[in-house]
């Protein structure tokens, strides 16, 4: 009994991390800003040290802001470097208060390896933490398992709204590992994952399979549910990230039981005439693997394709997928088939297979235009617009249009997303999306990150320059 009430007690003890936050009660600094702290400065907000407010000590971070969106924030931020040697987990704290105030209010932090890569994030809505608004001082935590690749953390606070907030007594401690099995429930849903990804994943050749096994053993002690598996999933994508997969993620249940039924991207396709002459097609990215959803989807870029075509005398077509920010490819692409053309678009490529994208009798994956309309002139010049938030899918978008002799891009490089998502069902109603392979032109030319416009496009205030860059091109 004895043994056991240790263990309990040792479960909920906490150890001082060697590397420590600096001026963590901002009692310390130079013209009203805290020492080793960075305040960013943005617009309809004010970020200084106040005495009259603070949880211990004589001073805290006091954040005010007027902002009447949501879109803008204040926060500060301190990189803490950091010599792991084994695998530990660490809890970062701070306490909180807030006053007149509405908005969200986030710690947050980002875990860096040695080239100053993210390979792990979180704040406090993601690992379900939320901090409550106008109330007095309340410590929060956030939780990262780290190991001998995590080489600094970039921590600190963040406000977006109305109101005033203040931030105390920042503290970081590891958090010892239980000594209890973990039930066979919870064990199993982490060997799958991990089964999932080691023979799924394009980079699995890279990681360190025996170092991830032991880590896992330690870390996956004391979990019971499938919930307390978090953690240990979250380590594997860290590996991966740190291996170069900035593309795979987990969606909750909640998320992928709507992409089953409806779109999860508010955003609508849109179209208009440019200069009396040129057709302009905004495609949105998509979030639903329904069929019939995606159909809608498609049929709505198609329709708007028919009717500019066929009420216009169109001289060349605008695609813009600067909004894209990803999802279903099929949809965006089946719906912009009648610009594209159909043939091979591209590959999907693992190692040595190549999986073609055949875009046939206007059937493209599962998505098909029932009625399709043949534009007037299959020759018209094709702007694509390509930016930073082009990415994923909307890359694939974009590649599908490489390699026609009339088209070029105009822009700014992609995101960088181009790798390809496979989807796996999870046991607990969440869905893996996991980067299966890397995606090919029709000319052979393999992504394996941004994608590079033909026309780079500067930006110039109070004008769309990528669309008239466009223009001139299309017109000339």
């Amino acid at each position: 009994m004895k043994k056991l009430s240790f263990t309990i007690i040792a479960a909920f003890l906490f150890c001082s991390v060697d590397a420590q936050i600096q001026n963590a009660g901002f009692e310390n600094m130079t013209d009203g800003l805290p020492n080793q702290w960075n305040v960013k400065k943005a617009d309809s907000y004010e970020g200084k040290i106040d005495y009259a407010q603070y949880f211990g000590g004589k001073a805290s971070m006091q954040l005010t802001g007027k902002a009447d969106n949501a879109k803008n924030f204040q926060s500060f931020s301190q990189k803490v470097p950091l010599d792991i040697q084994k695998l530990q987990k660490i809890e970062i704290s701070a306490y909180v208060k807030s006053e007149n105030t509405k908005g969200k209010i986030n710690l947050w932090t980002q875990v860096k390896d040695e080239n100053g890569e993210m390979i792990d994030f979180g704040n406090s809505e993601s690992q379900q933490n939320a901090i409550a608004v106008n109330k007095d001082w309340t410590k929060y935590s956030l939780v990262f398992t780290v190991d001998k690749n995590v080489k600094s953390l970039l921590l600190g606070g963040v406000f977006s709204g109305n109101g005033t907030v203040w931030f105390d007594h920042f503290e970081m401690n590891t958090i010892p590992f239980s000594n209890e099995e973990p039930s066979k429930a919870s064990a199993k849903y982490i060997q799958d994952f991990k089964n999932i990804v080691k023979k799924n994943s394009i980079f699995s050749d890279k990681l360190d399979w025996q170092n991830i096994d032991t880590n896992l053993q330690y870390l996956s002690k004391g979990m019971k549910t499938i919930d307390d598996t978090t953690p240990a999933l979250r380590y594997i994508l860290q590996n991966l990230r740190q291996a170069g997969d900035n593309h795979s993620f987990i969606s909750g249940k909640e998320r992928s039981e709507k992409q089953k039924k409806s779109n999860t991207i508010e955003a609508k396709p849109d179209s208009r005439l440019i200069d009396q002459n040129i057709g302009y097609i905004s495609v949105p990215g998509f979030g639903s693997l329904n069929k019939e959803v995606g159909n809608d989807f498609a049929l709505q870029i198609h329709n708007m394709i028919k009717k500019l075509d066929s009420e216009n005398t169109i001289k060349g077509w605008i695609v813009d997928l600067r909004g894209n920010t990803g999802g279903n490819m099929y949809p965006m692409i089946g719906g912009l088939g009648s610009l594209i053309g159909e043939g091979t678009l591209g590959y999907f490529v693992y190692k040595d297979q190549k999986s073609p994208w055949i875009y046939k009798d206007r059937k493209f994956g599962d998505n098909k235009i029932a009625e399709p309309y043949s534009l007037k002139s299959g020759q018209a010049k094709i702007a694509v617009l390509i930016g930073p938030n082009t990415a994923s899918s909307g890359e694939a978008t974009t590649i599908a249009f490489i390699g026609k002799s009339n088209v070029k891009l105009f822009g700014k490089p992609s995101a960088g997303y181009t790798s390809a998502n496979s989807i796996y069902p999870l046991s607990d109603g969440k869905s893996f999306a996991l980067a299966s392979s890397y995606e090919m032109d029709r000319n052979g030319k393999v992504y394996y990150g941004k994608i590079d416009p033909d026309v780079p496009v500067e930006s110039q205030e109070g004008q769309d320059m990528d669309i008239e860059t466009a223009k001139t091109w299309i017109l000339n």
